[in-house]
Parts: C-alpha cells; structure tokens; sequence
C-alpha cells in the first residue's frame, strides 16, 4: 500500500508505523500537561484535524482539494522528530528544535517513499515552520510575521492549516479555550499577511535539479526549501544557492 493509501480516513496506524518506522518511538511518549495524547497520538490526530479543517474552512484558508494529500503527509512528520529530542527541565515536558531536525528526517522519509520534489518542500517547509505562528508577536521570537510569510512562501494557507490542525490535536489540562482562540487569530493574522505580501512565485523544481545535477525527486524539494528559508532571512540568493550546493558537495547528497 502506498502513504496515501494508508493515510486516507480511516487511518491504518500499523501501515503508517510499517512506512514509516521512525514514528515507532512516539507511541506511548508523554508530551506534558498541554496534551492529551502521546506523541504518536497526537501525530494521528493532527492529521484529522487537517481533513476536518478543510472540510469546515473555520481559519478560512484557501486551498484546494489537490492540497489535502500533501497537509496529511506534512501532520504525519511534522513532529517526527519528537521521540528524539525529548527532555525535561524542572518537571517540564520540551522538545528542543524538534522542528528543525524533524525538516531533516522529514527529508529522508520523504527520499526513501519517493515523494515528489513538490511534496517534500511542502512537508519540510511545514515542519520547520509548524510553531511559528504561535509565536507571532512574541519579541523573543527570530520570525516576524513577514518573515515567516516569505519563508512559507507558496505554502502559507497551508502553513496556517497545519498549525490550527496542530493546536486543535493538544487538548491538555492546562490547555485552556482562550488559548485556542488566540491561536485561531494568529493563523486568521498570518493569513492577512500572507496575503498582502503575495502572490508568491511556483517553485522551479526542474532548475534547482538542474543547479544540484539530480533529478528533481525529493532531495530538491528540500533544497527548494532551504533556499526559501535562507532567502527569507535575508541572505542573497547568490549565497543561498552557493551554500545549498557546497553542503550537497560535501555530503554527497541533497543538502542538511
């Protein structure tokens, strides 16, 4: 069976677990008081939240059904990186930088199933940016809500739709409905900015795997990716496109 065979409702968790094993470490991981469910759980979870969000429009995104297929394997992996970054600090559940190693796993799971260019830089995107919006507003922050928009890109209704599926799917006892709320107007907020910042160019699959010598599978879409991010922050694509190739000559492989 393929991935979006086994992602279709209703889930087939042990299919899911079999494709992608690095999920296998989630089960049964305590996530702390803002969550109800394990991390694998919670993974499942936020991936109905996505059906039932395109389903029912309430952040108002606009995508279309083409979209559904791609937002599931990005909640699939947008937390695969959790079982390994787990830790506690006086009693408190965090999962450091599960966001961006998770981008990188997410790459890999992505090489290995075959995905196209086009669904990997979805879900690697989504990944790295998944808490972002949470955090819109916050100064301690590194992104600004148009930063985030530039780096989401293409992407940004979907981002939207993955982060308001992602705090939908934790329903801890500390979790209360003023911070759902909020969080819906930040995902409303993202969306306006978005917007107003777009239209956003389609990715050139085809030339980034010409500039990487590959063909365009998924090591390109991440590529793709990395460049929107690092443009995003502000560095020339001249020296984005010089850093992406250096590291693939280095590894031998699509950028890390």
């Amino acid at each position: 069976m393929s991935l979006q065979d086994v992602l279709a409702p209703p889930l087939d968790v042990e299919a899911l677990v079999d494709l992608v094993p690095e999920l296998r470490l989630a089960r049964g991981q305590e996530q702390g008081a803002f969550h109800h469910l394990d991390t694998l759980g919670h993974i499942l979870e936020t991936i109905r939240c996505v059906d039932r969000e395109l389903d029912e429009g309430r952040i108002g995104a606009r995508v279309g059904e083409e979209a559904r297929e791609g937002l599931r394997v990005a909640g699939l992996l947008h937390d695969v990186a959790k079982p390994v970054t787990r830790g506690e600090i006086e009693g408190r559940v965090l999962f450091v930088a599960h966001d961006t190693l998770g981008a990188c796993l997410a790459r890999h799971v992505c090489q290995r199933l075959g995905l196209s260019a086009r669904t990997t830089d979805l879900t690697v995107t989504l990944t790295v940016l998944h808490l972002k919006i949470g955090f819109m507003g916050n100064p301690r922050s590194d992104y600004s809500s148009e930063r985030l928009a530039r780096a989401a890109g293409p992407f940004g209704e979907e981002l939207a739709i993955l982060c308001w599926a992602d705090r939908l799917a934790a329903r801890g006892p500390r979790l209360k409905e003023e911070h759902i709320e909020r969080h819906r107007d930040l995902c409303v907020e993202f969306l306006r900015v978005s917007r107003n910042l777009g239209p956003y160019p389609e990715p050139s699959y085809d030339e980034m795997a010409s500039c990487l010598n590959r063909p365009p599978d998924a090591g390109v879409g991440y590529a793709t990716s990395r460049l929107r991010l690092l443009r995003a922050s502000g560095v020339e694509e001249d020296k984005a496109l010089e850093h992406i190739l250096r590291v693939q000559d280095r590894v031998g492989a699509a950028p890390e």
